[in-house]
């Protein structure tokens, strides 16, 4: 599921990959990318770097032009060196270089904009929590700035407030801070604000490490089994890993996205 780690992880192999090397193969073989002509605009050009920024993928080119991509819930970003057969099933975009291909898979949002040509939806975001300047207590007071009625756990997914955090880290770093999500924001505090900031920072930054998964929960002994990598997120009626009471879920905000908490830990 892209979140945060995952758009910065791309940032570091996506301009591994073709940064510093003229396109010389750009296909766009969705249909849906035919009006922007993609190909015929990117052609030649040189990725400078991709630039993450919350969920967004942003790759900048020598040219001025920046390539907007978001994966939404389903899609993906690959690399492939020189020679290595590119999949075509679910191709949405392939920039090749002489020394590799960077392929984009099951779209959704693909914008290719022109030298200085505004994106609104990145222009509105709130501090990236991997950012190379985020600071929790700043990020933590954005977010009691908001309308303190609003449910903490419908608000730290709110992109404008801070950027990165989707529904599976929106579950775990509630819980490790021992926030319950159901509270208004307004009862925070800066502490607890703050907190909330510095752990969603640093499960974001271990997604990145760990080659963008999400790997929150790791057992005292060994390696946890897939499914058993989170503290509360997926577990319903299991017990809570530090309490023992039966984890809970249900939906939450106007997109009802399950979110999963500890009603014993979590206050």
């Amino acid at each position: 599921m892209p979140e945060g780690q995952v758009s910065h992880r791309n940032a570091l192999v996506l301009t591994r990959a073709i940064a510093g090397q003229p396109l010389v193969r750009v296909e766009a073989p969705e249909p849906r990318l035919g009006p922007q002509r993609i190909p015929e605009r990117l052609a030649g050009d040189v990725l400078d770097h991709m630039e993450a920024r919350g969920k967004h993928h942003l790759f900048r080119f020598r040219s001025g032009r920046v390539l907007h991509s978001h994966l939404r819930m389903g899609g993906t970003w690959r690399a492939y060196p020189a020679g290595a057969e590119v999949p075509t099933r679910g191709l949405w975009l392939a920039l090749a270089t002489d020394g590799a291909t960077v392929a984009q898979y099951r779209g959704p949002v693909i914008t290719l904009l022109e030298p200085g040509q505004p994106l609104p939806q990145v222009d509105a975001l709130g501090p990236d929590l991997l950012g190379s300047h985020a600071d929790p207590a700043a990020i933590g007071a954005r977010l009691l700035a908001i309308e303190p009625t609003r449910q903490v756990g419908e608000a730290v997914m709110d992109q404008r407030v801070m950027s990165g955090i989707g529904n599976v880290y929106k579950s775990e770093t509630l819980f490790l801070a021992g926030v319950d999500p159901w509270r208004a924001v307004g009862t925070l505090t800066p502490d607890e604000a703050a907190d909330i900031g510095r752990i969603g920072a640093e499960l974001l930054g271990m997604g990145v490490a760990d080659r963008s998964r999400i790997r929150t929960y790791r057992p005292p002994l060994g390696t946890a089994r897939p499914g058993e990598r989170t503290w509360v997120y997926g577990r319903r009626g299991r017990p809570c890993r530090r309490c023992g009471a039966p984890v809970r879920s249900r939906g939450q905000g106007d997109a009802n996205r399950t979110t999963y908490w500890c009603p014993t830990c979590q206050h």
